[in-house]
C-alpha cells in the first residue's frame, strides 16, 4: 500500500491542519500515513486510534543556556541540529513514503531536508503554505535584512522543487504564482468538528479546575460554586446572573502578536470605567506558550486593574476547547507579517460560535462565512458596555 508521510516542525497536537491532512489522506486516499512533529500536546483520539496512522513525536531540539545572549549563534545552533536530526529520522526511521506532505513555515532547514529526502526515497514532495517565513523573521529585531534576505532566497528556491503545492488563502496562492512561479491548489482552514458551544456542566468541570474559574468568595466546597456557576439544591448546574464577562485570547507568543496592543486597550478601559459600580468585572484569559510568554507576563503585572482580571495559562487540547465554548469574547491580536495567512486561532472561535475581535489585515477580503468583528490597533476605543 502507497505511504504519506505529513511532517510538521512544530507541536504535533496542536497542529490541526496537519492532522486533518492526515486523517483525509488516511481516509479518502486509502494511504499509510506517517504523522511526524514535535512532542508536546496529544493528538485527537481520531489520530491516535487510526489503523492507518501512525504518530511520530521527535523531541524540541532546545538551545543551550550559554546561548541565550547570543541570538545568531543559537538560531544557527539550532538549525544545525535541527537539520541532523530530523534528516536521519525521516531518511531511516519513518517508512519511505511515496508523498511527503510538508508544512511551511519554519522553512529553515525543513524545506532543504524533505528535498533531500524525497530525492534519495523517491518520494512526491508537497509543500502547505501556511505563510512566508522571512516575512516572521523580519519582525524580529535581531535579525538584519542580509539574514532576512537569504532566508527569503533559501524559501523561494527550495518551495519550487516541490512537485504539487496548498495554500491557505485565495491572497497567498496569488502572490506565490505572481512572485515566485509556484502554483498552489487553496485549502481554506475550517474548525474540527469537536469545535462547539459547551454545556453548562463542561463549563463548570473547566471553572472548578483553574484559578480563572474560581470565586475567591466562596469559604465553602469549592467544587460546588464558582465565579461563574453553582450547583443548586437539585444537583443541577445553574449559570450565575451576576457572573464575569469572560474573554479569551489564544496565542503562541510570537513577533506577530503584539500584546501591548491588549495592555494598551486594558488601561484605556480601567480609565473608562474605573469608579463605575455598574460595570461588571472581567476576566480575560491569554491561553497558549512561547517565547514572549515571560516578557508580557511581567509587563501584565506592572498594572492593576480593579475591575479586570487577567490570566496567563497553557491549557490541555479539550480544555482549550471547553474555554472557547464558553466564552463571551474571542481575542486575536495575530497581524500577518505577510498579509496572506488566515489565524487558526479565528476559525478556532468560530467553530465555538465566539464572536471576535482581530486586528484588521488583508485575508478579511476573503470569502468567509461567518460574521466577525473588524477593529483596527485602536480597537479599545469601542465601549465594551451598552
Amino acid at each position: 500500500m502507497d505511504r504519506a508521510c505529513v511532517v510538521v516542525v512544530g507541536d504535533i497536537g496542536r497542529s490541526p491542519r496537519m492532522q486533518y491532512h492526515a486523517l483525509s489522506l488516511a481516509n479518502q486516499a486509502n494511504l499509510e500515513v506517517d504523522l511526524v512533529g514535535i512532542a508536546g500536546s496529544a493528538c485527537w483520539d481520531e489520530v491516535q486510534e487510526h489503523h492507518s496512522i501512525t504518530t511520530h513525536a521527535i523531541q524540541k531540539i532546545v538551545v543551550p543556556s550559554f546561548l541565550d545572549d547570543m541570538w545568531l549563534v543559537g538560531k544557527i545552533y539550532k538549525v544545525f541540529v535541527q537539520f541532523l536530526y530530523w534528516l536521519c529520522y525521516l531518511l531511516f526511521i519513518v517508512p519511505r513514503p511515496n508523498y511527503i506532505l510538508v508544512q511551511t513555515p519554519p522553512a529553515v532547514p525543513i524545506l532543504f531536508i524533505v528535498w533531500v529526502v524525497s530525492w534519495l526515497r523517491w518520494s512526491k514532495l508537497v509543500i502547505d503554505w501556511h505563510n512566508y517565513g522571512y516575512t516572521i523573521l523580519n519582525l524580529n529585531q535581531n535579525a538584519n535584512k542580509y539574514l532576512v534576505w537569504i532566508y527569503r532566497k533559501f524559501e523561494k528556491f527550495f518551495g519550487r522543487q516541490s512537485q504539487d503545492n496548498f495554500c491557505v488563502s485565495s491572497g497567498m496562492q496569488n502572490d506565490l504564482l505572481v512572485n515566485w512561479g509556484i502554483h498552489a491548489h487553496v485549502l481554506y482552514d475550517r474548525p474540527p468538528d469537536h469545535f462547539r458551544a459547551s454545556t453548562i456542566d463542561e463549563m463548570h468541570e473547566l471553572f472548578t479546575k483553574y484559578d480563572f474559574g474560581l470565586d475567591t468568595s466562596v469559604r465553602t466546597d469549592l467544587s460546588k460554586e464558582t465565579a461563574f456557576t453553582y450547583i443548586d439544591d437539585n444537583l443541577d448546574v445553574q449559570l450565575k446572573t451576576n457572573r464575569p464577562v469572560l474573554i479569551v485570547s489564544s496565542t503562541s507568543w510570537t513577533e506577530d502578536e503584539d500584546f501591548g496592543v491588549l495592555l494598551n486597550a486594558l488601561i484605556e478601559l480601567n480609565n473608562l470605567t474605573g469608579d463605575d459600580s455598574s460595570f461588571p468585572e472581567i476576566r480575560l484569559v491569554v491561553t497558549g506558550d512561547g517565547d514572549m510568554r515571560s516578557h508580557y507576563e511581567e509587563l501584565f503585572t506592572q498594572h492593576n486593574f480593579p475591575k479586570i482580571d487577567l490570566f496567563t495559562v497553557f491549557l490541555p487540547y479539550p480544555d482549550y476547547i471547553t474555554l472557547l465554548g464558553c466564552s463571551d469574547l474571542g481575542i486575536c491580536l495575530h497581524y500577518s507579517s505577510s498579509e496572506y495567512d488566515l489565524p487558526m486561532k479565528v476559525v478556532d472561535m468560530f467553530g465555538c460560535g465566539l464572536p471576535v475581535c482581530a486586528i484588521n489585515y488583508m485575508w478579511y477580503d476573503e470569502d468567509m462565512f461567518y460574521i466577525l468583528i473588524v477593529v483596527y490597533q485602536s480597537w479599545y476605543n469601542i465601549k465594551l458596555m451598552d
